[in-house]
């Protein structure tokens, strides 16, 4: 089904696809709105895998209308940031490496790290990759220049100073006493450091540990000393602002749907730091071009703008997003793809990084790696005392009530122990009454553990809604046993909570590794459970009333206990219904029916 695009109008602007339950799926941007939409629902000939899985999942779209394309690129990298749709190529992690903000815009600057580099009037110093370095600097730049790093308003008017004054980490401009002139200067002082004059401050650090280690201070020297080699760590690494020479290099490799990126940071002409990005497509496998397009709108909206960007292919919109980018840094900016010189040199080397993290990202993140990632989210979701190392799941299989079982699977650090699978045959329910089998099979089980004195698991979790939870939760209750309790209910996949009150449902998103792992359980709860099941039924089915009538062989006979569930149903049944089985001819069906008549009178009349 087409969405109503009567509507849109041939202006420049940001499209906004929807799904049917109202969730946006899809952000793009266009300069002509009404033809790029319609694009999408002409012939799927010449449309990716991807595409046409999206088109059918489109069931309302809306727009934004903007004045230019530039204005549509912008919101579409704003949009993409805040909605985070399935089929848009977006940063993994959206990690940030922190900067040095000194915000010479206020009357009595303040200086900090920060995350996000925001287009005001404040120095900013970064990023830096080496955080631990940045805030030891941090340290020692509040001890030498005294500058204020709190968010206090200074204000006319004496107010009394925090312990970062009585402590001597700030000059403690809130006083009403303090001189702006001296003030200011401290401030370009920690400026001119931080643009890399440090041969002055590390002199002075060294003088100081050497005063300090004359008078077997030796406490104090070490601090000296670690503030020493912290500044000279960061001193390696130093990034100062963007000026003449400095560029970014960004080279990304692409394994199914993700990407691995790499950005060596060049300044003054030498490389000074290097960081890595993961993007993913859920939608599929993703060109490197589009994503290196992608990756350059969202990461530049934040991070200081160099005059120049390499990348090792051509970009889609590349003159737009020079444009936006020329806007944003109030100068040129230039994407190229070099050729020739030490630039196609620093490039091939930022591509070879960059194919190394894939690698290296592949061997590490195998299943333990992943399981424990899941345990800590579902230790945090479900407010755990302690990581669910040891996790049980629990599943009933049954045909009309007969031949029931229930199954329990015992997954350690996420991973399945199959050894320590059991199944219990249900004993004391007759019929179809689900509840009663799980707080049979619970109880059970938990019964032997404690007569046994085995270890008991961190987390339970029932292949179930609310009513299967709850008994689980009586038998529990009955042998006075407090261990979490869950459930996970099939259709929409929410976590039934009973130990954090009735009714509490938890909903994670469907990519959540903590849902993942319990999926993964209640799915192989079920599986042992079916499998259990149909085993036990085929050992029934090898001695059955059917065995003595003619006709009836083992094919026949395990097709009528299928659709029938057992003998006992198939009694009450007319030979038209009996007829209703593949195989069955009227013949063999009355045959059927007259064999089971005659066997319930004979029960009846020796009764």
């Amino acid at each position: 089904m087409v969405p109503d695009l009567s509507k849109i109008p041939d202006s420049p602007g940001v499209y906004l696809m929807k799904d049917s339950s109202g969730d946006i799926i899809y952000v793009g941007k266009a300069i002509s709105l009404i033809k790029r939409v319609r694009s999408y629902f002409q012939s799927s000939a010449n449309q990716t895998p991807k595409t046409r899985v999206l088109v059918r999942q489109i069931d309302d779209i809306e727009f934004i209308v903007t004045d230019t394309e530039i204005d549509a690129l912008v919101l579409e990298a704003n949009l993409i940031k805040k909605y985070r749709p399935r089929y848009n190529v977006r940063l993994k992690d959206d990690k940030r490496y922190p900067y040095v903000k000194v915000t010479i815009n206020e009357k009595f600057p303040r200086i900090f790290l920060t995350r996000r580099r925001l287009m005001d009037d404040a120095l900013y110093f970064g990023p830096y990759t080496n955080s631990r370095a940045i805030r030891s600097t941090l340290e020692v730049i509040s001890k030498m220049f005294l500058l204020r790093r709190c968010k206090k308003q200074v204000t006319s008017g004496k107010t009394r100073p925090c312990l970062n004054y009585h402590i001597k980490r700030c000059m403690a401009p809130c006083r009403d006493s303090m001189d702006l002139e001296e003030y200011n200067r401290r401030v370009m002082e920690a400026v001119r450091f931080l643009k890399g004059d440090t041969a002055g401050l590390l002199k002075e650090l060294e003088e100081k540990m050497n005063t300090f280690a004359a008078s077997q201070e030796y406490e104090a020297a070490a601090e000296v000393r670690d503030q020493i080699g912290g500044l000279k760590c960061l001193t390696e690494q130093q990034i100062a602002t963007s000026g003449i020479g400095d560029r970014d290099v960004i080279a990304a490799v692409a394994d199914g749907p993700t990407v691995y990126l790499q950005i060596f940071y060049i300044r003054h002409g030498s490389m000074v730091g290097k960081v890595d990005f993961t993007m993913v497509d859920s939608g599929g496998s993703v060109e490197v071009p589009s994503a290196l397009a992608a990756f350059i709108k969202q990461y530049y909206q934040d991070s200081p703008i160099p005059p120049e960007i390499l990348v090792q292919y051509e970009l889609p919109e590349n003159e737009l997003i020079s444009g936006w980018l020329g806007q944003r840094s109030g100068r040129e900016v230039k994407i190229q793809v070099p050729f020739r010189t030490e630039k196609k040199k620093i490039m091939d080397m930022c591509v070879r990084n960059a194919e190394m993290a894939m690698r290296v990202a592949k061997m590490e993140k195998g299943p333990a790696e992943s399981s424990l990632i899941a345990l800590n989210e579902l230790k945090d979701v479900l407010s755990l005392e302690k990581l669910p190392k040891h996790i049980e799941g629990f599943d009933i299989s049954n045909i009309s009530g007969t031949n029931a079982v229930g199954s329990v699977v015992v997954f350690e650090s996420g991973l399945p122990a199959n050894s320590r699978y059991r199944q219990h045959n249900i004993r004391t329910v007759r019929g179809i009454d689900d509840f009663a089998m799980m707080a049979e099979v619970v109880n059970r089980r938990y019964s032997r553990l404690l007569k046994e004195k085995d270890s008991l698991p961190d987390l339970i979790l029932i292949d179930g809604g609310p009513g299967q939870v709850g008994a689980a939760k009586s038998s529990l209750d009955a042998l006075g046993l407090d261990i979490p309790l869950i459930g996970l209910a099939k259709r929409f996949e929410h976590i039934i909570t009973p130990c954090k009150g009735p009714g509490e449902v938890i909903i994670l998103p469907l990519t959540s590794p903590a849902l993942k792992l319990l999926m993964r359980i209640r799915d192989e709860a079920h599986r042992f459970a079916v499998t259990s099941h149909r085993r036990r039924r085929s050992a029934t089915l090898t001695h059955s009333q059917l065995d003595a009538i003619p006709g009836v062989g083992p094919g026949k006979k395990k097709l009528l206990i299928e659709h029938f569930g057992s003998v006992e149903n198939m009694k009450s049944a007319s030979p038209e219904d009996l007829m209703q089985v593949k195989g069955i001819s009227k013949k063999i069906a009355e045959l059927i029916h007259e064999y089971l008549c005659d066997k319930s009178s004979v029960k009846a009349d020796g009764g």
